[in-house]
């Protein structure tokens, strides 16, 4: 016997689809690995985020040139540890999916992954036109903002030690659709401050957790 679930047959809808539209989103990080560019020697962290009602996306960050360089992707990072209440996160060796083009699957990679990254986390998304390698135009999801998820509070205002959310509001409604203008998409366009870029402090005495 079954009992119709009104909330389960929403979900229905949207469970396995990609998000393709900008906009607020609260969920998890599923998963969190290093990434590196074998070009450039660029690092950064790979997500893959599921939203409450099921959909996902992939989303790339570049936190640090080849020469230790900070790129705005690492602030994106501080952002993300702020609104989880993390010190320090440090990879270890583990197993991650991607997915394999030559296949068509979803296989298991062995690679550096941040297991402390996967807990809830809300994200303001925008999307970003780009260049295929064929030379055909794509979309991406592009990460713009985070904000706490059980409370809204962005991460300056975490440490500023507000109880009540004012800057989410504002961020929602500048978010936009970046279209190709011709130049390639450096890694600072993954992450771009949006009025809430007061720089981080490594005092503990300013750290609330």
């Amino acid at each position: 016997m079954y009992t119709l679930d009104i909330e389960s047959a929403r979900k229905a809808d949207t469970t396995g689809a990609s998000i393709k539209e900008l906009g607020k989103y609260v969920g998890e990080i599923t998963q969190a690995k290093e990434i590196k560019s074998a070009k450039t020697g660029t690092k950064g962290i790979e997500f893959s985020f599921k939203s409450q009602s099921g959909q996902k996306a992939n989303i790339s960050i570049y936190t640090l040139s080849a020469g230790g360089e900070k790129y705005q992707g690492y602030e994106a990072l501080m952002a993300i540890m702020t609104c989880m209440g993390l010190r320090t996160i440090k990879p270890v060796l583990g197993k991650a999916t991607k997915y394999d083009y030559d296949t068509k699957k979803e296989v298991q990679e062995e690679c550096q992954i941040f297991p402390e990254l996967c807990k809830p986390l809300g994200v303001l998304l925008e999307t970003e036109d780009y260049q295929k390698q064929d030379g055909n135009i794509g979309t991406r999801m592009v990460l713009k903002n985070v904000f706490q998820a059980a409370t809204e509070l962005t991460a300056s205002e975490i440490l500023d030690r507000k109880t009540k959310p004012e800057h989410l509001e504002k961020m929602v409604s500048g978010l936009r659709h970046r279209p190709l203008k011709g130049a390639k998409p450096t890694p600072t366009r993954q992450h771009e401050s949006s009025g809430d870029d007061r720089p981080f402090s490594n005092d503990d005495d300013l750290i609330p957790f």
